[in-house]
């Protein structure tokens, strides 16, 4: 008989061999504390580093480990869907591999999903609350500003933050929204929380803790143009 899992957590991963093993610790840490079953699916989107054998060597140190590989990348959000599709938790999650969100925000905030009755949870740096702290560059917190302005003015304008790489899904609702889910790169979380609110999902936002750390896979001058395009593509598509 398996072995019945509360909460999954999707680790989408492209060359991350430097970064990977400080934040798998952490998280293998997290989930042995807690009294929730937990199991960690990290995808690995075709990297061209070390990062597969750094995350299968983890299998040794945690129990429900799981590693996908895709053999060629093919962008966060489908390394994201991959691992919800193989998830088999009742709760899914995915954390960014840089731990630029801690394991200790999925406890503070489980319970929007667990017992207040919401089937998303967004993670947001723009909500403030006096026990979160965010660290980010001026020029990053510039190029939200824009980018929220044109989410708000083409898609939706109740979600602050749309882009922060922690959300919690009931598991009720990934296929409904995955499965309609076209893009691959890093406006798929635009499309998701677009589908969802057209789908009529209860969506939190809450404010959560973040640090910038180094190495980001964000080009941020070619990025925020291809993300500016996925809005026009929500959009026509909506």
């Amino acid at each position: 008989m398996s072995k019945k899992i509360d909460i999954s957590i999707i680790i989408p991963a492209y060359n991350e061999a430097k970064r990977l093993p400080l934040f798998l610790n952490a998280v293998i840490s997290y989930c042995k504390r807690s009294q929730k079953i937990y199991e960690i699916i990290i995808v690995d989107d075709g990297s061209k580093d070390n990062t597969f054998g750094i995350a299968a060597s983890y299998k040794d140190k945690f129990a429900d480990i799981d590693v996908v590989k895709i053999r060629k990348n093919r962008g966060k959000g489908y390394a994201v869907k991959r691992g919800f599709f193989k998830a088999t938790g009742n709760i899914c999650l995915f954390l960014d591999a840089d731990g630029s969100v801690t394991p200790d925000e999925i406890e503070k905030n489980i319970h929007y999903i667990m017992e207040d009755g919401y089937d998303i949870f967004i993670g947001s740096r723009v909500i403030k609350n006096k026990e979160n702290v965010v660290s980010a560059a001026w020029y990053r917190k510039l190029l939200g500003l824009v980018f929220n302005f044109f989410v708000h003015f083409f898609l939706f304008k109740n979600v602050k933050d749309t882009q922060c790489g922690f959300k919690i899904f009931r598991k009720e609702v990934i296929k409904p929204l995955f499965s309609r889910s076209y893009l691959r790169g890093f406006g798929f979380d635009l499309e998701i929380l677009y589908l969802a609110y057209k789908m009529g999902y209860k969506v939190k936002e809450g404010s959560v803790s973040w640090h910038h750390v180094g190495g980001s896979k964000i080009n941020l001058l070619k990025d925020p143009i291809v993300m500016f395009f996925n809005i026009l593509q929500i959009r026509n598509w909506g």
